[in-house]
C-alpha cells in the first residue's frame, strides 16, 4: 500500500509540472506572438476619399502638389519624406507659422490616420504630365526645369 501511494504522488506531481509548464509555456508563446503583431485598428476604415477632397485639398490640390493657398504656401505632399506617424503628429497638432492648420478639434484620429495612409499610398512619390500620365520623379523634375527655362526665355 506504501509503494501504491508513492507511486501516486509521485504521479501526480509529475503530472502537475507537465500541467504548469504546459500552461506557461502556452501564455509565454501567446504573449510573445502578440507583441510580433503591429497594433491592429478597429472599426471601419475611415472614409478617406471624402476627407481628403474636404479637408487638404483645398490647400494641398486633389493631386497633393501644394502651392499657394489660404493660410501660406501649401507643401508638395508627392515630395514629402514624412512617413505615416510624422504625418500623422502634422495633421493633429498643425504647423501654425507655416499655415498648416491643427485638425486634432474637427477630426477624430481615425480619420487623421486614413488621410496619412491615403497620402503615403495614393500621393506620396505621385506624379503626372500635362495629359495625366503618371511619370517618375525624375521625368516631373525634368519637365519643371523646362518650364522654367521657357519662363526665363520670355
Amino acid at each position: 500500500m506504501n509503494t501504491i501511494t508513492k507511486r501516486g504522488r509521485i504521479v501526480g506531481a509529475l503530472m502537475a509540472t507537465a500541467f504548469f509548464g504546459a500552461a506557461a509555456f502556452v501564455m509565454l508563446s501567446a504573449s510573445s506572438a502578440v507583441a510580433d503583431d503591429p497594433p491592429r485598428r478597429s472599426g471601419p476604415p475611415p472614409m478617406v476619399f471624402d476627407e481628403f477632397p474636404n479637408n487638404c485639398a483645398r490647400c494641398h490640390k486633389q493631386d497633393g502638389r501644394g502651392g499657394p493657398a489660404y493660410g501660406g504656401f501649401a507643401a508638395d505632399l508627392r515630395a514629402t519624406e514624412l512617413e505615416h506617424e510624422g504625418l500623422v503628429f502634422i495633421i493633429t497638432e498643425g504647423i501654425r507659422r507655416r499655415g498648416m492648420p491643427e485638425f486634432k478639434s474637427t477630426m477624430s484620429k481615425r480619420e487623421i490616420s486614413g488621410i496619412s495612409d491615403y497620402i503615403i499610398n495614393k500621393i506620396k512619390g505621385v506624379y503626372f504630365d500635362a495629359d495625366g500620365n503618371q511619370i517618375t520623379p525624375e521625368e516631373w523634375a525634368a519637365l519643371e526645369e523646362a518650364k522654367k527655362k521657357a519662363a526665363a526665355e520670355q
